[in-house]
């Protein structure tokens, strides 16, 4: 069993470690699944490997790393899966983001076996007081999962969804949701096919309606398609959780893609570039 992958974009590493800092401020623990082409994140929403996760990472490895090598323990498996500390993982990941002083010019991500399994974190660092690279390494414990128990950690698939819009203000949709949390325990989505987005909180007091007009529709997923045709959906989803996801996101991105399952869920879809994408499901609540 052996991986080895290296970074050299700076842009690449920055983004990278922006991923991993989001997942690390939604769960205490990851699970890492290396394929062949692809890299896996997911976080769980109890911490529990039986769960529903609660986000979801898929990194094409030709994306970030110009050397890619995963050799799996038996020919006949497809995977690597790991467990690991996200908050470990993530500090050891600090050096390449951008308000980092020293000058970052490659990072080696490594499966080494010491006294444990881990993955080991190799960074070649240059300081400003100093013109030569040295080395600054992070040994992440993690645990190997067994073939036998890939069952429970299977990537989750993209739920249908009847309605699907593109948000391109996805700083004022965390700075709103961060404000309805307080209102009520449950928020609506209400979207329509005709490009609008209504979010709704209301209590014993007040009712308050955000309308967003005029947003880009998606064609709905090939489940929902096969339903029927629909012209608006609508779910209501735990506000704290929400607020929790929009309020995790370390990336850049200014839109994020939002459908609506009836009743169902709400899937939040985060398009860092074309082969790397970050996944959320917000399960639908009863009012």
């Amino acid at each position: 069993m052996k991986f080895r992958a290296k970074m050299q974009d700076v842009l690449y590493m920055r983004e990278f470690q922006a991923i991993v800092a989001t997942l690390a401020k939604l769960a205490k623990d990851c699970v890492m699944i290396l394929a062949q082409e692809r890299m896996h994140f997911i976080v769980n929403e109890d911490h529990s490997s039986t769960s529903s996760p609660l986000v979801w990472a898929s990194i094409a490895a030709k994306d970030y790393f110009p050397e890619y090598k995963m050799s799996p323990a038996r020919p006949e498996h497809e995977f690597i899966v790991l467990a690991m500390s996200a908050s470990h993982l993530s500090r050891s990941l600090a050096v390449l983001r951008s308000g980092s002083t020293s000058s970052v010019h490659s990072c080696k991500l490594k499966l080494k076996m010491i006294q444990f399994p881990c993955i080991s974190v190799i960074a070649s660092v240059v300081s400003p007081s100093s013109s030569e690279s040295r080395e600054v390494v992070h040994d992440v414990p993690a645990t190997i999962i067994p073939s036998s128990d890939w069952a429970a950690y299977v990537l989750p698939k993209v739920p249908r969804a009847e309605i699907v819009l593109g948000l391109p203000s996805l700083r004022l949709m965390r700075s709103l949701i961060d404000k309805l949390k307080n209102i009520a325990p449950s928020l609506v989505f209400h979207g329509s096919a005709a490009g609008e987005l209504n979010l709704v909180s209301e209590s014993d007091m007040a009712t308050i309606t955000t309308r967003f007009s005029r947003l880009m529709p998606y064609p709905a997923t090939k489940e929902s398609q096969q339903v029927a045709s629909c012209e608006e959906a609508s779910c209501s989803v735990d506000s704290r959780k929400a607020s929790a996801f929009f309020g995790a996101l370390q990336l850049p991105n200014e839109e994020i893609i939002i459908g609506i399952d009836r009743e169902h869920c709400i899937y939040l879809q985060l398009d860092i570039r074309n082969n790397v994408v970050l996944h959320s499901i917000l399960p639908a609540v009863c009012i």
